[in-house]
């Protein structure tokens, strides 16, 4: 018998709202995916570090500029806790990129495997400095799968299958330029294709405008601005002939969030909790 697959959307962080749109906050959109008692997460928001150590790990500059909410119950670790669900549980964990608020969990789950492009790992440890790249992220005992291309293809677009179980079907989807191997992450949800696209966009109803204006946040963290550009253009044309199969969605738009969780009847109480205190 194959254990029933269960999908949470939750958010691993929240920081101050996105400039120039019409939202309060920028969630950190992650996945908890449970198979049976392993654990799959997509994307890890902030970790416990962060939360203990902001000004020291997160910095003063990016705590006041990004509006990083510090709260451990945030925390992918504290969620799973909530749950009765250990770090040992915790298998596997799907990247994005390895920007902090991606990434920054890592150490809270040293026995997972760590699923991202090759290019991604290449460029965390290369020379060319990139302000959310942080060193204490990982460590040598961090243990990787990484992937390059083999000539798969995924509604037209370069795909590579993840060794994880069947009946997520998961991919990379590579969708360069906010980071050099950033990549977004297809998996079947409710009959249906799902695409996590990372930051390859941040706010729907302005990046699938035409022509579409650039937001300054997203210039400022990108790594390769024509990459960036051509990305966009790969999900406006998929969600333009796809729609029907596919349902996208991306790290930190609101709005988006909003109708993955509130919308579908499962809403996230903490991070509600949270921005409703604050208003």
């Amino acid at each position: 018998m194959t254990d029933k697959l269960i999908i949470e959307h939750t958010t691993f962080a929240l920081m101050g709202p996105l400039a120039h749109t019409h939202t309060s906050a920028m969630p950190c959109h992650c996945v908890i995916f449970q198979i049976g008692e392993r654990v799959i997460l997509l994307d890890t928001g902030f970790g416990m570090r962060e939360m203990s150590q902001p000004n020291l790990l997160l910095g003063d500059d990016a705590l006041f500029k990004l509006g990083i909410v510090i709260d451990p119950r945030l925390t992918a670790y504290e969620r799973l806790k909530s749950r009765g669900l250990l770090p040992e549980h915790v298998t596997d964990i799907i990247l994005t990129h390895l920007d902090n608020d991606h990434a920054g969990g890592l150490h809270d789950f040293p026995n997972a495997t760590v699923h991202l492009s090759a290019e991604e790992l290449e460029s965390f440890d290369g020379t060319r400095p990139r302000g959310p790249y942080k060193p204490y992220q990982l460590s040598h005992q961090t243990k990787f799968k990484t992937y390059e291309p083999t000539g798969e293809k995924w509604f037209g677009l370069d795909a590579w299958s993840l060794e994880l179980p069947a009946v997520l079907d998961a991919k990379l989807v590579p969708l360069p330029g906010h980071t050099l191997g950033h990549c977004g992450v297809a998996y079947r949800e409710d009959g249906k294709w799902s695409l996590h696209a990372g930051d390859a966009y941040f706010d729907s109803r302005i990046h699938f405008m035409d022509p579409t204006p650039s937001l300054p946040l997203e210039v400022a963290f990108q790594s390769d601005s024509d990459a960036r550009l051509s990305s966009l253009k790969k999900l406006q044309v998929l969600r333009q002939k796809h729609s029907s199969e596919i349902a996208m969605y991306c790290t930190h738009d609101q709005r988006e969030f909003r109708n993955w969780t509130h919308g579908r009847g499962a809403p996230d109480l903490i991070s509600e909790n949270i921005l409703a205190a604050s208003q």
